[in-house]
């Protein structure tokens, strides 16, 4: 699979990605006493040497990166990603307004690391719903990282003629009192990669 796909391949991927953030969204909104809205408007597959770029429209910025891997029938790297900027902003939601900058600081790393399995779990076990697909997850890993940098380790095997691609979320991030825009790219093999295409047109089939 690739940005080849067809219309109805991208339209599927949608809906079960927006299903996944859907239910991300209600725990989100109890965890931090407001409504969150999320949705996934756009998705695209990308090589590991372009999704970085096209994740920051073209200049390298720091994003704070949550990371999941996920093992099965199709294995993936899952990572959860908005600007540094904004972090601080979701760290704010989840302990209210009134710590300061400097406790905020210390909180963030724990703090997005919830935000993230809460989101990477979710929207992976409805995919893993949807597609009859079983993962095996490993605890979030929480770094900042040079968008120019976040695929650096995919750049280098695909150089050594090891084929793989990069599935970008576009995810927007909706409080009721913010407006925050991250991504969720899933890195996966060809092997990943065939295997999810053939999960996507048994899904498609059903729909018929």
């Amino acid at each position: 699979m690739n940005d080849n796909m067809s219309d109805l391949e991208r339209d599927a991927l949608v809906e079960i990605f927006n299903v996944g953030v859907g239910a991300a969204a209600d725990v989100l909104s109890q965890m931090v006493r407001e409504q969150v809205l999320l949705s996934v408007p756009r998705i695209h597959f990308s090589s590991p040497a372009e999704a970085g770029s096209q994740i920051t429209g073209g200049a390298a910025q720091p994003l704070c990166a949550v990371r999941q891997t996920y093992s099965g029938e199709v294995s993936t790297e899952a990572i959860l990603m908005f600007p540094e900027r904004n972090s601080l902003e979701l760290v704010r939601m989840m302990v209210g307004d009134e710590l300061g900058l400097e406790h905020l600081t210390e909180m963030e790393q724990e703090a997005m690391a919830e935000i993230g399995n809460v989101i990477l779990n979710a929207v992976v076990a409805k995919l893993g719903d949807m597609l009859n697909l079983e993962f095996d997850g490993s605890l979030p890993a929480v770094d900042v990282v040079s968008s120019d940098r976040l695929f650096s380790a995919q750049k280098e095997a695909q150089a050594e003629g090891h084929d793989s691609s990069v599935l970008v979320l576009q995810i927007d991030f909706e409080p009721s009192s913010r407006c925050i825009h991250g991504y969720l790219a899933f890195l996966l093999d060809l092997s990943s990669t065939h295997g999810l295409r053939l999960r996507l047109a048994e899904f498609m089939q059903g729909l018929s």
